[in-house]
C-alpha cells in the first residue's frame, strides 16, 4: 500500500541529516497517527506559527514533509471536504514532520557542535518537544483502544462495531453491495480511501513497535536513576554509621556527667542516716537517666555465637556497677521514705511534702505505678488483718468469755456487798430469814449478772468495733492523702500529673473487683465500658469500694460458719459496728471537705510561689503547703533555719500544679503576705468543714459503699458486699425477737356442750400484762439505737422502726381473726334492750386492745429517747424520736385502718339502722294532728318519745366502753347519718300545716340538743358545727329558715320568678337539693305523686336506701333524688293534660318550679 511505504521513506530521507533511530522513530509514529486521524486536521492541531526558517536545510526539510503531508492528505479527501482543502492549503507545514526535525535537529546537536545550534530555529524546540511528548501520550491512548476494539470485531460482527469508529475520524466506508464496483475501479483510479480491518491491523501493529521502542528508552533512564541511588545509599549508609557513632560517644558523656553527680552521693544514701529529700530528688533524677542510657542498645553489649558478649563499650561496663549499686540505694531510700510515711496517718504539711517528694522520687525512676499501687495494697492488707480480728469465730468466743468472767466477779461482789448489809435480831427469825434471803439472794444474783453480762458484752463489742474502724480509718487517710498528692503533683520538667500517670497503668489484680463495680456504676451513667474514666479516676474509690467487697465476703463466710450457729452473735455486732463506721466515715468526709477546701483556696497560692522561689518555682513544692491549705512550713512554728526543705534545689521542680508563664519571669512580691492569708483561711476552711451535717455523710459515696449491695455471682446465687450481709442478719434477729410474744397472743378457746360437742366460742384476747410486754420488747429494741443504753447509733431508729411496723402488722393480721365475723345481723343490737351482742361485745373489747398497743407504739420513740435523759434536752435525741416516730406512722394508720373498717363501720352501721327505724317513725302521722292542747303538744314531742332516749343508751353502753379516740368517730358518724336522716324525712312530710310547723320547729331545737349531748358524751369536745366540716349542721339550721318560706302566698308570680327568688336565699347553699325538691312537694297538688310513693316504698325506706347511706354519705343519693323528681313531674303533667286541672288544692306552679330549680342546683353543688 502507498500509506505503508511514507514512513520508512521519511526516514530514509532524514538519515543521511543525522537523525537518531529515536528522532526517526517518532516522526514515523506522528506522520501515521496524522494520517489516521484528519481531524487533527480539521481542529487545527498541525498548525506551527511562529516557526522561521532562516536555515536552508530545514526549509529544504519542512518542503518535503509538508510535499508528503499533502500527498497523503490527498489520498484521503473527498468531494464534501473543501472546508479541509481551504486549511491545509493556509497551513502549508507539516507538525508531525516539524516535530521529528526538532527531535532529529536535538539529536544531531548532541552529537556534533554545528553552526544549527545557535540559529533562531531552536529556540522553539522545547515547545514543539513538549508538543511531541502529548502527541504520543495520544497515540497511545488510542492504540489501545484501536487493540481493544480490533479483538472485538474479530470475534464479532466487524461492520456494526469498527464503522462508527472509523467514520468518527473522518474515514468513509463503503457498502457491501458497491465492493465489486470498489474492486473494478480500483485498477482505473490507482487507489481507494477504502480502509480494511487487515489496514488497521498493520497500523496497530506498527503503533505497537513503537511503543515496545519507547518502553526501551524508559527502561535504559531507570537503569541510570538505580545506579544513582545506589550510590547515594552507599553514601548515606556511611553518614548514618558516622552519626550512630556520634550520638553513642555523647550517651558517653552523658553518662560520665551522671555518673559523676550522683556516684559520691549514692554513698550517703543510708536508710540510717538522714536522708536529704533535695539529694534524694537529684540521684533519682540522675540515676533514671543513666538507667535509660545503660538501656540503649548501643550501649547495651549483645551475646555471640559462642556464648560470650561481644559490642562491649569499656567506659560504659566500667561505670554499670557503680551505676547499678546508687540505684539501688536510690530505691531502698525511697522504700524506706515510703514505708515510713504510710505507716503514720498525719495529715501535716510537712509529711505530705516528704510524700510529695518521695513520689517525685519514683517518677523520675519510672516507677510511680508500681509504689502507689503498692502502697494502696499495703493498706488494703491493713484493713484485711483488721476485719479478721473482728469478724472471727474465736474473737466472738473470746468476747462472750471475758464478758462472762468479768460480769460474774461483779455480780458476786454486789451480791456480797448486799449480803454484808444485812442484820437479823433473833434467832428463829435469822433462820427463816436466812432461807427467804438465800432464795433472793440468788434470784437476784441471777438478775445481777444477766444484766451486768449484757453491759460487758455490749462494751467488749463496742471495744472490738472502735478498734476495727480506727485500723480502717488510719488505712483509709493514708490512702486519702496518698490520692491527694498524686491528684495535684505534677512533674516540673514534663508537666505531667503524677495520678494521670497512674491511671494509664493497669489496675492490679487484687483490685479487679472494684473495677468491675465502678465499671458498672460508669454504664448506668451512661458512659464507657471499656475502662474507667481516667478524669474521674480516683485511687481511695478503688481502695474503698474493694474493702468494702472484702469485709462483706467475710461476713457472710462468718454467718454460715458451723451451720449459721454463730449467727446470733455476729447479727448482735451491727449495732456497735455501724456506730464505729458512721463515726469513721464522718471523720473521714471531714477531712476531705477540710482538705478540698483548702485546696481550692490554695490554687492561686500555687501559682504564684514560682516569684518567691525562683524561676520555674525550683524544688517549691517539697516544702509548699497546698495540700492541707496552710502556709508555708515555716508559718506553722518552725525556724525557717532549721527548715530543711525550704531551699530545695530546682532538680525537684515545681509546684504541684506546675507554674504558668507569668510565674516564671514575673516575681510576686507580696508572697510572703499571701502565704500568712492562706494560711488563716485553710484554718477556717478546716474549721467549718469539721462540722458536716449526717445528712451530707450518709449521702456520701463512702458510707453508700460501706452499707453495701446485692450483686449476682451466677444465675442462681448472690453475694453482698460491705455491712449489708451483717445489717441483713441483724435485722433478722430483731424480727425474730420481735414476733417471740406474738405466738402466745390470740389462742383458739375451745369449749365443748354436755354431750361433748364443740361449740364455737370468741377467741381470747390479750391482756393488759401482754401489751404491756409489747410495749417493753418495742422499746428494748429501739434502745438499741441509742449509743449509751445499745450501743447502737441514732440512725438504726428508722430500721428498727420498721422491723416493729412488721410486727405491728403480724398483731393486726392475728386481731383481725380474732374479731367476730358472724354478720352485722348477729353483731347488730337487741331491739328491745338497744344492748350489744357478744360478739359486738368482743369486738368493742378487740378495740380497746388495739387502743392500748397503739397508744404504747405511739409514745414508744419519747419513751426510749427522750424520757430517760429529762430533764436534760438533746437535738439529737429528739432527732431520733422524730424519725422512728415517722417510721412507725404505718403502723399506727394500720391499726386505726383495721378498727375502723371491722368494728367502727359495722358498729355504726347497726347504730345508724336503729336510728333510721327511729326517724322512719315520724310518718306515722305524729305531724298531721292539729290539736289545739298545748300540753299534747309537749307529750307528742318526736325527739323526746323516740331518739332522747335511745341517743342516751347508745353514749351509755358503746361510747363508754371504746376508748375515747373511737368512741369520737363513731358519735360523730351517727350524729352526721342523724341529721341527714332526719332532714330527709321531714322534708317528706306531706301534708305540712302551720302547727305541724311548729312541732317541727320545735322538735330540730330537741333533736340539735340531743345530738350535742352525744357528741360530749363521746369524749371529744367539738360541737355539731365542726363535726363533717360543719355542712350537716349547716342543713339542719337551714330547715328553721324553709319551713317558714313564704313566697307561694304570691300568686301572681310566675314559676320561674318564685325559683330565682328562692335560689338568691342564702340559707339555699346549706340545703341538699334533695331536700328542698322534697320540700316543696308538700305545697303541690295530691296529683303530684311524691317521690316515695312514686318508687312504691316507704318513707322511712326510702331515705334510708336512696337519700342517706348508713355510714353518712350523701352525694350518691341527689342525683337518684332528683331522676325521680323529674319522673314525678312527668307524670304530673300527663294526668293533668288527661284530667283538664279542675284541682283547686296545692299550687300547680310547683311542677314548673322543679324543672327550674333541678338543674341550677345541681350545678351549685357540683361546684
Amino acid at each position: 500500500m502507498a500509506t505503508t511505504s511514507s514512513a520508512p521513506a521519511a526516514a530514509n530521507t532524514s538519515a543521511p541529516m543525522g537523525t537518531s533511530t529515536i528522532g526517526a522513530g517518532a516522526a514515523n509514529a506522528l506522520s501515521l497517527l496524522l494520517r489516521e486521524d484528519p481531524l487533527l486536521i480539521q481542529h487545527g492541531l498541525t498548525s506551527y506559527r511562529g516557526l522561521s526558517g532562516d536555515n536552508n536545510d530545514n526549509q529544504s526539510s519542512t518542503a518535503d514533509s509538508t510535499n508528503s503531508v499533502d500527498d497523503i492528505v490527498g489520498s484521503h479527501r473527498h468531494d464534501d471536504d473543501a472546508a479541509l482543502q481551504s486549511s491545509s492549503k493556509i497551513h502549508q507545514d507539516d507538525a508531525a514532520h516539524s516535530y521529528a526535525a526538532a527531535l532529529l535537529h536535538d539529536g544531531s546537536n548532541n552529537n556534533t557542535s554545528s553552526s544549527h545550534a545557535k540559529s533562531g530555529w531552536m529556540t522553539s524546540s522545547g515547545e514543539y518537544r513538549q508538543r511531541a511528548t502529548e502527541a504520543l501520550a495520544e497515540v497511545d491512548r488510542k492504540l489501545a483502544l484501536v487493540e481493544s476494539l480490533s479483538q472485538r470485531i474479530s470475534r464479532e460482527a466487524p461492520e456494526k462495531v469498527a464503522g462508527p469508529l472509523l467514520r468518527l475520524h473522518g474515514f468513509r466506508l463503503a457498502s457491501a453491495e458497491n465492493e465489486e464496483e470498489d474492486g473494478t475501479n480500483k485498477g482505473d483510479s490507482g487507489g481507494s480511501n477504502l480502509v480494511t480491518l487487515s489496514a488497521t491491523r498493520d497500523k496497530a501493529e506498527r503503533l505497537q513497535r513503537q511503543s515496545a521502542l519507547l518502553d526501551t528508552v524508559a527502561k535504559r533512564v531507570e537503569s541510570t536513576l538505580q545506579r544513582g541511588v545506589t550510590r547515594m545509599e552507599s553514601a548515606t549508609t556511611r553518614l548514618s554509621r558516622v552519626l550512630e557513632l556520634s550520638a553513642t560517644l555523647k550517651m558517653i558523656l552523658r553518662l560520665q556527667f551522671e555518673a559523676r553527680k550522683v556516684l559520691h552521693a549514692g554513698s550517703g544514701l543510708d536508710l540510717n542516716n538522714v536522708v536529704d529529700l533535695r539529694d534524694l530528688t537529684r540521684a533519682a533524677a540522675s540515676v533514671a537517666a543513666m538507667e535509660e542510657l545503660l538501656a540503649h542498645p548501643s550501649l547495651t553489649p549483645s551475646k555471640s555465637a559462642d556464648g560470650g558478649e561481644e559490642g562491649t563499650v569499656d567506659v560504659v561496663e566500667n561505670l554499670r556497677p557503680e551505676a547499678e549499686a546508687v540505684a539501688s540505694s536510690v530505691r531502698k531510700a525511697a522504700a524506706g521514705l515510703m514505708d515510713e510515711l504510710q505507716s503514720t496517718t498525719s495529715g501535716s504539711a510537712a509529711s505530705l511534702t516528704r510524700l510529695g517528694a518521695t513520689l517525685q522520687v519514683y517518677f523520675h525512676l519510672g516507677e510511680l505505678p508500681d509504689a502507689a499501687w503498692k502502697s494502696v495494697s499495703s493498706a488494703l492488707a491493713t484493713t484485711e488483718k483488721a476485719s479478721s480480728q473482728l469478724f472471727h469465730p474465736t474473737a466472738l468466743k473470746k468476747m462472750r468469755e471475758s464478758a462472762k468472767s468479768e460480769a460474774k466477779v461483779l455480780a458476786e461482789a454486789e451480791s456480797n456487798k448486799s449480803k454484808d448489809g444485812k442484820n437479823f435480831k433473833d434467832g428463829d427469825a435469822k433462820a427463816s430469814e436466812s432461807r427467804l434471803d438465800t432464795r433472793q439472794r440468788k434470784k437476784q444474783y441471777e438478775s445481777a449478772y444477766q444484766r451486768l453480762y449484757a453491759r460487758k458484752l455490749r462494751e467488749k463489742r463496742a471495744a472490738a468495733a472502735s478498734k476495727w474502724s480506727t485500723a480502717i480509718s488510719d488505712a483509709a487517710s493514708r490512702v486519702w492523702n496518698l490520692h491527694r498528692v498524686l491528684a495535684r503533683r505534677n512533674d516540673p520538667v514534663t508537666r505531667k500529673n503524677f495520678l494521670d500517670a497512674v491511671s494509664e497503668s493497669r489496675v492490679p489484680r487484687e483490685f479487679a473487683g472494684a473495677e468491675g463495680r465502678l465499671m458498672e456504676v460508669q454504664i448506668r451513667n451512661g458512659g464507657d465500658g471499656l475502662m474507667l474514666n481516667k478524669a474521674n479516676f480516683s485511687l481511695f474509690s478503688l481502695f474503698w469500694v474493694q474493702m468494702s467487697i472484702g469485709l462483706g465476703g467475710r461476713i457472710q463466710r462468718l454467718l454460715k460458719y458451723d451451720n449459721g450457729t454463730l449467727e446470733s452473735d455476729v447479727a448482735a455486732l451491727y449495732p456497735a459496728v455501724r456506730s464505729a463506721s458512721l463515726s469513721m466515715v464522718t471523720e473521714l468526709y471531714d477531712t476531705k471537705l477540710s482538705s478540698s477546701d483548702a485546696g481550692d483556696v490554695n490554687v492561686g497560692g500555687a501559682i504564684s510561689m514560682g516569684g518567691s522561689y525562683g524561676v520555674m518555682g525550683g524544688s517549691a513544692g517539697l516544702e509548699d503547703a497546698v495540700f492541707l491549705g496552710g502556709g508555708a512550713l515555716g508559718g506553722s512554728g518552725m525556724d525557717s533555719s532549721e527548715d530543711y526543705f525550704s531551699r530545695a534545689d530546682e532538680a525537684a521542680g515545681g509546684g504541684f500544679f506546675g507554674a504558668t508563664a507569668d510565674a516564671w519571669t514575673h516575681v510576686d512580691s507580696a508572697g510572703g503576705d499571701s502565704e500568712a492569708g492562706q494560711g488563716t483561711r485553710g484554718a477556717a476552711a478546716h474549721s467549718s468543714a469539721s462540722s458536716s451535717s449526717t445528712l451530707a455523710v450518709f449521702s456520701s459515696t463512702e458510707w453508700t459503699a460501706l452499707q453495701g449491695e446485692t450483686t449476682s455471682t451466677d444465675g442462681s446465687s448472690s453475694s453482698s458486699t460491705g455491712l449489708l450481709a451483717l445489717q441483713t442478719a441483724f435485722l433478722k434477729e430483731s424480727k425474730k425477737r420481735l414476733f417471740a410474744p406474738l405466738e402466745f397472743l390470740f389462742p383458739e378457746a375451745v369449749s365443748v356442750d354436755e354431750n361433748g360437742i364443740a361449740i364455737p366460742v370468741l377467741p381470747t384476747l390479750p391482756s393488759r400484762y401482754d401489751i404491756a410486754k409489747l410495749d417493753a420488747i418495742v422499746r428494748e429494741e429501739l434502745s438499741l439505737a441509742d449509743p449509751r443504753q445499745g450501743g447502737g447509733d441514732f440512725s438504726m431508729a428508722a430500721m428498727i422502726g420498721e422491723m416493729v411496723v412488721s410486727m405491728m402488722h403480724e398483731f393486726c393480721v392475728m386481731a383481725s381473726r380474732a374479731i367476730s365475723e358472724t354478720g352485722e345481723e348477729n353483731r347488730a343490737l337487741d331491739s328491745r334492750s338497744s344492748s350489744a351482742s357478744e360478739s359486738q361485745t368482743h369486738n368493742l373489747n378487740v378495740s380497746a386492745v388495739m387502743s392500748s398497743l397503739a397508744s404504747f407504739v405511739r409514745n414508744a420513740p419519747e419513751n426510749t429517747f427522750v424520757n430517760p435523759y429529762r430533764p436534760a434536752q438533746s437535738t439529737q435525741h429528739e432527732e431520733a424520736a422524730h424519725s422512728c416516730r415517722m417510721a412507725l406512722l404505718p403502723a399506727l394508720r394500720e391499726i386505726d385502718s383495721l378498727v375502723k373498717s371491722s368494728i367502727l363501720d359495722p358498729l355504726c352501721r347497726s347504730l345508724n339502722r336503729q336510728v333510721s327505724a327511729a326517724l322512719a317513725k315520724m310518718h306515722r302521722g305524729t305531724y298531721l294532728k292539729e290539736s289545739e292542747d298545748p300540753m299534747s303538744q309537749q307529750q307528742s314531742s318526736f325527739v323526746q318519745i323516740y331518739l332522747t332516749d335511745q341517743y342516751d343508751a347508745i353514749a351509755a353502753k358503746y361510747l363508754s366502753q371504746l376508748p375515747n379516740e373511737y368512741a369520737v368517730t363513731v358519735a360523730s358518724t351517727v350524729a352526721t347519718f342523724s341529721i341527714y336522716s332526719f332532714v330527709s324525712n321531714a322534708a317528706l312530710l306531706r301534708p305540712l300545716g302551720e302547727m305541724s310547723r311548729l312541732r317541727l320547729t320545735q322538735d330540730l331545737a330537741d333533736f340539735e340538743m340531743a345530738l350535742e349531748q352525744l357528741v360530749f358524751k363521746g369524749g371529744t369536745s367539738l360541737s355539731l358545727s365542726q363535726i363533717a366540716n360543719g355542712k350537716p349542721y349547716a342543713e339542719l339550721r337551714a330547715v328553721r329558715q324553709l319551713l317558714y318560706w313564704a313566697a307561694l302566698e304570691d300568686r301572681t308570680l310566675s314559676p320561674a320568678e318564685v325559683a330565682k327568688g328562692l335560689l338568691r336565699d342564702a340559707w339555699v347553699k346549706d340545703l341538699r337539693p334533695s331536700t328542698l325538691f322534697h320540700f316543696l312537694f308538700s305545697f303541690a297538688p295530691a296529683l303530684l305523686t311524691s317521690p316515695h310513693h312514686f318508687k312504691r316504698v316507704d318513707a322511712g325506706e326510702y331515705v334510708s336506701n336512696t337519700l342517706v347511706k348508713l355510714d353518712g354519705s350523701v352525694e350518691d343519693g341527689e342525683a337518684s333524688a332528683w331522676m325521680t323528681t323529674m319522673a314525678c313531674c312527668d307524670a304530673y303533667q300527663q294526668r293533668e293534660s288527661v284530667d283538664g286541672g279542675d284541682y283547686t288544692d296545692g299550687d300547680r306552679r310547683i311542677g314548673a318550679i322543679l324543672m327550674v330549680l333541678g338543674p341550677e342546683l345541681l350545678r351549685r353543688r357540683r361546684q
